[in-house]
């Protein structure tokens, strides 16, 4: 019986396994053969961007440098000739303003004037003598004549030429050292050669001056002028220097210690490029700086600023829209992301202006005011219409 017990006891538990393996089976299978509905696609989502609407417009950068303003002429003066100072003009003081011309002082040099005298005996005992070869070569031709000889003697020493020509020689030298005599006694005066600023004085009355000793330092008044130097990007700003000069093109002067500011215009352009800075310079000026109202003195540190010239098909964006990676990004057609990258032509304290591709010109878009590096192309945007004007093709 106890054998009898474990063989049902062996079938039953077979059964029980079979029966789970068939319906494990059959589960399986069921799920296999099941129907699977798909799904519902989820929509993409657009990002919202904050962007503004731009077009294409025309606009001219601002070029400033700084510089310091001098005059058309610094003058050391200095005698030429010497002698005791015996007369000094009232005006001739540090600050005063003299006309060419003005005699500033004056000089006594004897000596130069009996130079004068004698110089103008010489001269009339040169005119005497040419008086009388001219009167003794006339002779000798009437004698010539008269002696009945054909044509011109074998020596003009006969018809005295060449003694002539010795006495006009006397004569001219005589004349040009008379005439030297007189500029030196001339110098003798210290004259303004320029509308002048008296900038300091060096001589009193009573003090003797040998040549070349300074008198006093001048400095001329009919023009300011100040020079600065500008990069080759500044230069590309600029037009051409035929316009510049022939249109008198204006630059505004502003002194660096007050609010005070000239209108003045450019004088001239250096055409060489300077080898240590690698800057070319450009010289603005500005006419009568004294009778200005304030003046404008020499001296004075200066901005100067300059408007450049006008530069077509650009997008005037605020700084921010710039990428790290000089990328512009905006929403496309497709209301997608895009970016090109982009050399900014000229940046001042609120905008960057963009040179726009050739076949973005003709259509507005919706620039993004600030992008991120995390932005990808293609992706589905939206615009939130930022509240920054848009620059409808604007001119400045």
């Amino acid at each position: 019986m106890k054998h009898l017990s474990q063989w049902i006891t062996l079938l039953l538990a077979g059964a029980a396994i079979a029966g789970v393996y068939v319906y494990v089976t059959g589960a399986i299978e069921a799920q296999k053969n099941r129907v699977q509905t798909p799904r519902p696609a989820t929509p993409e989502q657009a990002i919202e961007i904050s962007t503004m609407t731009t077009n294409t417009g025309s606009y001219s950068a601002t070029i400033k440098a700084s510089g310091i303003v001098k005059t058309r002429y610094a003058l050391t003066l200095t005698t030429q000739v010497s002698g005791e100072i015996t007369r000094l003009s009232p005006v001739f003081e540090a600050g005063q303003v003299v006309k060419k011309g003005h005699v500033l002082a004056v000089l006594q040099n004897t000596e130069l004037n009996s130079d004068v005298a004698s110089a103008e005996n010489t001269l009339a005992a040169a005119e005497l003598a040419l008086k009388e070869e001219v009167r003794q070569g006339e002779q000798a031709r009437a004698e010539w004549e008269a002696a009945g000889f054909n044509g011109d003697p074998d020596s003009d020493l006969v018809l005295r030429m060449p003694q002539l020509s010795a006495a006009k020689a006397e004569l001219e030298a005589a004349k040009a050292a008379l005439n030297n005599a007189k500029t030196k006694l001339q110098h003798t005066k210290l004259v303004a050669p320029f509308d002048a600023l008296i900038v300091d004085r060096n001589i009193s009355l009573g003090s003797y001056m040998s040549s070349g000793s300074e008198v006093g330092t001048l400095y001329s008044v009919d023009r300011a002028e100040i020079q600065i130097d500008l990069s080759n990007n500044d230069w590309l700003k600029l037009p051409d220097t035929k316009t510049l000069l022939q249109n008198d093109w204006p630059a505004r002067i502003a002194s660096v210690d007050d609010n005070h500011t000239w209108q003045g215009k450019i004088l001239s352009v250096n055409q060489h490029i300077d080898e240590t800075t690698r800057m070319r310079s450009l010289f603005v000026s500005l006419d009568k700086p004294l009778s200005q109202s304030p003046a404008l003195l020499p001296g004075t540190f200066v901005e100067i600023t300059i408007q450049g010239k006008q530069l077509d098909n650009l997008w005037r964006l605020p700084n921010t829209a710039l990428s790290q990676k000089s990328e512009i990004w905006y929403i496309d057609e497709n209301s997608r992301l895009a970016a090109f990258e982009t050399t900014p032509r000229f940046v001042d304290g609120q905008f960057v202006y963009i040179q726009v591709p050739n076949n973005m010109r003709d259509k507005a878009y919706q620039v993004i005011i600030q992008p991120y590096n995390s932005y990808l192309k293609g992706t589905l945007a939206k615009s939130l219409n930022a509240s920054i004007p848009a620059n409808k093709g604007a001119k400045q």
